[in-house]
């Protein structure tokens, strides 16, 4: 399963467009796994971050723009626990 969201942020499900949207690792170096939005300088933005917190923001952002939106929130929602940041946390 993890081989479906190679390109996306393993936080939050953000695709991840040759680099531009990636988060950058200690060294200053694009990180492979995560978005700009969770990840910067080697560590998350929000450590403590919950799954469930996660949904929240997925709805706050995405899912004000419209019915569209709710539906990406929706789906973004629903692979949440197939990513790494996730897969083993418990909702």
């Amino acid at each position: 399963m993890q081989s479906n969201f190679k390109s996306q942020c393993q936080s939050c499900g953000m695709p991840l467009k040759n680099g531009e949207e990636s988060g950058t690792e200690n060294d200053g170096s694009k990180s492979s796994k995560y978005c700009h939005y969770c990840y910067k300088d080697g560590a998350f933005v929000s450590p403590d971050m919950t799954i469930d917190d996660m949904k929240k923001v997925l709805d706050d952002t995405v899912g004000k723009d419209g019915v569209k939106g709710k539906v990406l929130a929706w789906m973004g929602k629903m692979q949440l626990p197939g990513l790494e940041r996730w897969r083993n946390s418990k909702e």
